[in-house]
C-alpha cells in the first residue's frame, strides 16, 4: 500500500527531478505507473487539478487523504515494525483501523465510478480493472478491519 500511495501521487506530490530522469530516486515508481496506465488506461491515477472536470473533483480529495492520512500511518508502521522491530500499540492499531475504513470507503467510490466511465472503456476492461485492481484493496480491508476492531475493543 505504501508503494501505491507513492505511485498514485507521484506527479502531484514530488518534484519532477525525483522521478522522471532515468536513475532518479523514484524512477522505478514512475516506470511502474506508466506501465499500469498503458495497460489499464485508468483515469483515477491520471487525475490532476489541471485535468479535473466537474464529476471527478473527488479524486483530488482522495489523493490528499492518501497523503495526509495513509502516508504518515504507513511510514510509521514501516518504521515501528521494520526498523524498531516493536509490536503495535493500542493507539497504533486504532490508527490502522481508521486507515482501513478510509481505504475501504475510497475504494468503494472508485469501484462505483468505474461503471460511469465513457464508452471508450469496454465492459470487459471495466470488469478487469474492478476485479484485478480495486476489489483486492476492498477485500483486504474487509479482512483486516474486523481483526483490528476486535483488538482495539
Amino acid at each position: 500500500m505504501l508503494t501505491w500511495t507513492v505511485i498514485d501521487g507521484l506527479d502531484l506530490m514530488w518534484p519532477k527531478w525525483t522521478y522522471e530522469p532515468a536513475g532518479s530516486p523514484l524512477h522505478i515508481f514512475y516506470t511502474a505507473k506508466a506501465e499500469y496506465l498503458a495497460e489499464h488506461r485508468d483515469p483515477i491515477p491520471q487525475w490532476s487539478p489541471a485535468t479535473a472536470s466537474g464529476h471527478d473533483s473527488w479524486m483530488g480529495l482522495f489523493l490528499y487523504l492518501e497523503w495526509a492520512v495513509a502516508l504518515p500511518i504507513l511510514l510509521f508502521t514501516v518504521y515501528r515494525l521494520g526498523v524498531q522491530r516493536k509490536g503495535t500499540s493500542g493507539a497504533h492499531e486504532l490508527a490502522l483501523l481508521a486507515l482501513s475504513v478510509e481505504v475501504a470507503l475510497t475504494t468503494l467510490v472508485c469501484i462505483h465510478d468505474v461503471y460511469y466511465w465513457d464508452a471508450s472503456y469496454t465492459a470487459e476492461a471495466k470488469f478487469k480493472l474492478v476485479t484485478t485492481m480495486y476489489s483486492p484493496w476492498l477485500i483486504v480491508r474487509k479482512l483486516i478491519g474486523p481483526l483490528l476492531l476486535k483488538r482495539v475493543c
